[in-house]
């Protein structure tokens, strides 16, 4: 889900870090870009499978950050001083928006909603909701970009206008407008924080897992033990080692390659891919409508990357 970071802060007008010298031999860097993606569709995927599969968020989550948090440790163990050194709230934002919190959020959302719709609402807003916040934070330099953001705006209001007498949907399309605000706001304090990805993903992994240590004491993942070994390799694959630890530094290997601006349109391909990996897994076939709102979405994103004359 670190796709969406370079688009947002482009979206909301505000100036990205100068990228590194692209390699003439760019084929390895797509084939990060590839496989970043490929882990970012299958997130959605993840989550949709252990919601049909009755497996508690929280158990889900448990999959999610102990790899990560395990890895990861000696990093906030190494560079504690660095993290004691970022403010309380700013910190927090970095873990709520894209730890544990989020997790949750998503994963409840998407109890609710078919894998297309979550794959489409939750990445595709999240340059309205970080353009919303630098315009409230920064001046309206920020909405820069508003005919993009209204085409995103479209596509929202078109999902909701379509499907708001179905209750379950609208409840999760609720939560996963709540879910993009969180990765908003994340982008943004993570940002400013100055950490570098190895950082950011280690303390969201750490202290992620240190909150759901009382859970567990508390709530036993029997649901998670008790899934067959298919699902825990589904699961494991996943949300352990793909989203866990591999999509960050691949994305960062991809940016290093391709430029942020070509690595984040790219990324605006993750609910397309999603949706196809859905289809046959759970034979969720998107309406009119989803289509026309997840058009009108990435239309809007892919719009936001043009750069401004």
């Amino acid at each position: 889900m670190s796709s969406i970071a370079p688009s947002s802060l482009q979206a909301a007008g505000l100036a990205l870090p100068a990228t590194p010298a692209r390699s003439a031999t760019p084929w390895a860097g797509w084939a990060a870009l590839a496989f970043t993606l490929l882990i970012w569709a299958s997130f959605f995927i993840s989550l949709r499978a252990g919601a049909r599969a009755a497996l508690a968020p929280a158990e889900l989550a448990l999959v999610r950050f102990l790899p990560a948090g395990l890895v990861f440790l000696p990093v906030v163990i190494l560079r504690w001083r660095r993290f004691a050194s970022l403010p309380a709230l700013q910190w927090m934002s970095i873990v709520a928006g894209a730890g544990l919190p989020y997790f949750l959020i998503a994963g409840a959302g998407m109890r609710h909603a078919p894998v297309a719709d979550g794959a489409t609402l939750i990445p595709g807003t999240i340059p309205l909701f970080v353009a919303l916040i630098a315009a409230f934070t920064q001046g309206r330099a920020a909405l820069s970009r508003w005919p993009a953001l209204l085409t995103v705006v479209t596509g929202v209001a078109t999902l909701l206008a379509f499907h708001h007498g179905e209750g379950q949907l609208a409840q999760g399309y609720g939560l996963f407008l709540l879910g993009s605000l969180m990765w908003a706001n994340y982008t943004l304090s993570l940002r400013h924080s100055g950490l570098s990805p190895i950082e950011a993903a280690a303390l969201i992994s750490v202290v992620s897992l240190a909150l759901l240590l009382p859970w567990l004491v508390m709530h036993p993942p029997l649901g998670l033990m008790a899934l067959p070994a298919r699902a825990w390799v589904l699961h494991g694959s996943i949300q352990g080692l793909g989203v866990g630890l591999l999509s960050t530094l691949s994305y960062a290997f991809a940016i290093q390659r391709l430029g942020a601006q070509r690595a984040a349109t790219v990324g605006a391909l993750t609910p397309v891919l999603a949706s196809c990996l859905a289809w046959p897994m759970f034979g969720e076939v998107p309406d009119g409508a989803t289509l026309a709102g997840m058009g009108l979405i990435l239309a809007g994103v892919l719009w936001s990357q043009r750069p401004q004359r």
